[in-house]
């Protein structure tokens, strides 16, 4: 009886266990920030204070529309910090982009508070620079912020939506100039032919 319980409990309490705090996994666990979910319907947010960010309530160049959340909730991020503003992107209702606006003085603390919950980054692509890369496939987290700039951005991006985007876009340059895309589409084949014929 003892061997059975083993066998077949222990699998299902180890699977059901959710990832460490400090791990990249966690990040792709959370999938967003508090109760903002990327992937998830804008009209889930449990948030009031939710406007077209800048006014604008147009479609950008990939049909997406951005919105502003100025919920002091959701705003904290723990006692000693707090964000200027969310920004979000989303493609017929779906979260694709969420943006944490902050000052650049707090770029310390933000850091360190992505250091503590998401791990080590995966990636810096300028080592001078302060960007810091955060990528669990399904979900990646980008970190910015300049000297010469006042405020400071990290962006949460749901993968799946972000190349879906990309797919929609592609689709619709080839419709609208069909011998250009086919001509592109040789010429990378060409090229790709080319170098790996090539020593």
């Amino acid at each position: 009886m003892l061997l059975f319980i083993i066998i077949f409990c222990v699998p299902s309490l180890l699977l059901g266990q959710k990832p460490k705090i400090g791990t990249i996994e966690f990040l792709k666990s959370t999938n967003g920030i508090k109760d903002i979910v990327l992937g998830a319907d804008i009209k889930t947010l449990p948030y009031s204070k939710v406007s077209y960010l800048d006014g604008d309530s147009g479609f950008d160049a990939d049909s997406c529309l951005k919105f502003a959340i100025s919920d002091s909730t959701a705003l904290r991020i723990d006692d000693n910090l707090s964000l200027d503003m969310i920004g979000i992107r989303t493609y017929k209702n779906k979260i694709v982009n969420i943006y944490l606006f902050f000052r650049k003085a707090d770029a310390y603390l933000i850091l360190n508070n992505f250091l503590s919950i998401y791990g080590v980054f995966t990636s810096r692509p300028f080592e001078y620079s302060n960007i810091y890369n955060w990528d669990s496939r399904a979900v990646s987290l980008s970190l910015m912020y300049q000297a010469d700039v006042e405020d400071g951005v990290a962006v949460f991006t749901c993968s799946q939506l972000a190349n879906h985007l990309v797919e929609v876009r592609e689709m619709a340059m080839a419709k609208k100039d069909p011998q250009t895309f086919k001509t592109s589409d040789r010429s990378a084949n060409s090229t790709i032919l080319l170098s790996s014929t090539n020593p």
